[in-house]
């Protein structure tokens, strides 16, 4: 009998083999695109921000969901700009909207978490993130305060240099502090306690320290006989650019030119002309620099000279007057 049951089996077998037979697969179960992919995202809270996104995988998706929530932040903040846009008059409506465009599309937010996901293909995953608004706004006030703290600090320590390096520095430092404006008003607008009018009328501060600073800084130019026609060439270039020229050398930066010549030989057909050039603040050294300029010698010196000066002054807006006389010199920062 048993072996009448394993014979009935194994022909049974044999038959599914022979045949080609498989056992059925299992039915892939499938899951339905839930409504919040295709919902409207919830508008942000007064404790919650919020950013979705469909990418080809979970990591891709996060980075456009942190874009998105970036984004509409924007939006929101442009809007309530623009129904309120009574600003300190030195900052003017257009700049200030599009600085407050370029601020936030540069924020990086870290404190984020997922409150959704979902494959919606191979290829296609979407998820929903949210932030706490008020840890949000908290990193910007406190990286707002530790970079006017910076500022300050760095102001604090010019009082010993020399007016060239302080007019540099407090250039730079000035536009730092304007570039903190979007955030202020970015702040304002997230936060109604923030105080904005305060933390302007700050970076006013510095604008005016700046200012004050640049209608000190002056420039003495001079030079012996053959240098004439140069020292004329820089005093053009520094007035071009708004700078001061002063007829003393008292407390002023003073640009000291000499120059000589080959042109004592008549037979030669190059001149080579070396001018030195020193850079003094109350006496001391600030820098300085010798150039050579060589000329066709065709018996003429007032022509070597000219032709000399042309020179100069296209090396000047060429290199820059840095580079040329050896001083650091924030034009057009």
């Amino acid at each position: 009998m048993n072996l009448f049951i394993i014979s009935i089996s194994m022909v049974f077998m044999s038959f599914m083999t022979g045949c080609g037979g498989k056992a059925p697969s299992p039915v892939e179960k499938v899951v339905p695109t839930p409504e919040w992919v295709n919902s409207v995202l919830p508008n942000d809270t007064q404790t919650k921000m919020f950013g979705m996104a469909v990418e080809k995988d979970r990591d891709s998706a996060i980075k456009a969901a942190l874009t998105d929530m970036v984004s509409r932040l924007g939006t929101t903040i442009e809007s309530s700009f623009e129904s309120n846009q009574k600003v300190e008059n030195s900052y003017s409506t257009l700049s200030v909207k599009s600085n407050i465009k370029a601020d936030i599309s540069k924020i990086k937010i870290n404190n984020y978490r997922v409150v959704k996901s979902f494959r919606i293909s191979y290829n296609e995953f979407a998820v929903m993130i949210e932030t706490d608004k008020q840890k949000f706004i908290s990193g910007l006030k406190s990286n707002l305060e530790v970079e006017k703290q910076d500022i300050q600090q760095k102001f604090d320590a010019l009082k010993n240099q020399d007016s060239l390096s302080r007019y540099n520095a407090k250039q730079e430092l000035s536009q730092r502090a304007n570039n903190l404006v979007p955030t202020i008003l970015m702040l304002s607008q997230l936060d109604k306690s923030f105080s904005q009018q305060l933390n302007l009328n700050y970076v006013s501060s510095k604008k005016q320290e700046f200012l004050m600073e640049s209608n000190k800084l002056k420039f003495y130019v001079s030079g012996d006989e053959k240098s004439s026609i140069f020292v004329k060439k820089i005093k053009d270039y520094l007035a071009q650019n708004s700078f001061n020229i002063s007829n003393s050398k008292e407390n002023a930066i003073h640009i000291k030119l000499s120059t000589t010549d080959n042109i004592t030989n008549q037979s030669i057909s190059i001149a080579v002309l070396t001018l030195n050039i020193g850079v003094f603040d109350n006496g001391n050294n600030i820098g300085g620099k010798s150039l050579i300029l060589k000329e066709r010698y065709n018996s003429s010196l007032s022509s070597v000279y000219k032709n000399a000066s042309i020179h100069l002054e296209e090396e000047i807006r060429s290199q820059g007057l840095n580079e040329v006389i050896g001083i650091k010199l924030n034009i057009n920062i």
